[in-house]
């Protein structure tokens, strides 16, 4: 999936105990404008979605995000999976995982079962009313399901997911992020699968798992593999034309590449929500950012490559977008 509904964005940042100033300065740092927040029909791209739950738990020094009792100290992923470096099967990288969390916390409890063929991942809060949107439950069950599907290098293929609360209005958000059947108000919230995907080999490196912690939870936010979707399919269509530079091909053109005629790839886009403007908004804010802030590129130069042709208007895009102008961006954010 490569955007998040506004619901989770909004929901992320209620451990900051109603501190606006804070809420919009970390919007504003993940490259979210704070006035979007009012549109709860938007969608947020995934990369800004990332950055913001990495600030907050930053800024409240709590993986949990402030939805426990007591906070699970930043790094505690990292160590984690440290820890699950010599593992040869998902089944005992759980099982490893189980552990550490066990003596790292009493708050969220873990356990992995085997039912029938089934494997079964639970995860119980503890203090549910400190998570009273069920924020929490929803992202760690995110994290269970696509953290074990980038170490096999293939999506688990989930069952049923179970969840202790009762089905929220953002019901047909969960059916996308987690396939399967969905079932509420039980025991405990639950990943199932089946069980011979405990026996798989882990593929990946120890550098691309150090990769991966370094920008997690970026790569929790969609299914590997299967983020096949229409705005994904373009973003890569745009990637491959020109590489340094931004080039966007006319929408009839871009329609033929992807084997659809141009109105019918117009309906597409409707019927999902967004629009070819608003991705090529999400690829030029995107590339702006991480050549800003990572690379230090001058702005003059950043909005050449992104495609203006003269950097005021580059300027006025980049606000709309994030609510700062690039200058006081990097000034503001810069490492």
């Amino acid at each position: 999936m490569a955007t998040i509904c506004m619901h989770h964005v909004l929901t992320s940042m209620s451990g900051l105990a109603g501190d606006e100033q804070k809420r919009q300065r970390l919007l504003i740092a993940a490259g979210i404008n704070p006035q979007l927040g009012n549109d709860l029909q938007r969608r947020i791209h995934t990369d800004q979605v990332a950055r913001l739950f990495k600030s907050v738990q930053v800024e409240l020094g709590d993986e949990f995000m402030g939805f426990s009792a007591s906070p699970c100290r930043v790094g505690a992923f990292k160590t984690m999976c440290e820890l699950v470096r010599h593992c040869r099967t998902l089944g005992e990288l759980l099982e490893k995982a189980v552990a550490f969390y066990a003596l790292l916390s009493d708050e969220v409890v873990m356990s992995l079962e085997v039912v029938q063929g089934r494997a079964i991942f639970r995860i119980d809060h503890q203090h549910p009313e400190a998570d009273a949107d069920h924020f929490l439950r929803e992202f760690l069950l995110v994290i269970w399901h696509r953290f074990p599907s980038w170490y096999l290098g293939e999506a688990i293929r989930l069952r049923e997911t179970h969840f202790s609360f009762s089905m929220p209005r953002h019901h047909s958000e969960l059916q996308v992020m987690f396939p399967g059947t969905l079932k509420y108000r039980q025991k405990s919230n639950c990943l199932i699968y089946d069980a011979h995907y405990l026996d798989k080999p882990l593929v990946r490196t120890q550098a691309e798992v150090d990769f991966y912690v370094r920008n997690a939870p970026a790569d929790v936010m969609t299914i590997p593999g299967v983020d096949n979707s229409l705005e994904r399919q373009i973003e890569k269509i745009v990637e491959s034309l020109s590489p340094g530079v931004l080039v966007f091909p006319k929408i009839e053109k871009l329609a033929e590449q992807l084997g659809v005629g141009h109105q019918t790839l117009y309906r597409q886009l409707k019927a999902s929500g967004t629009s070819y403007q608003k991705i090529k908004d999400d690829i030029r804010r995107e590339t702006a950012i991480k050549l800003l802030v990572n690379d230090g590129v001058a702005v003059e130069r950043v909005s050449e490559i992104i495609g203006f042709s003269e950097a005021r208007s580059f300027t006025r895009a980049f606000r709309q977008w994030t609510g700062m102008s690039p200058r006081k961006y990097r000034q503001t954010f810069n490492g």
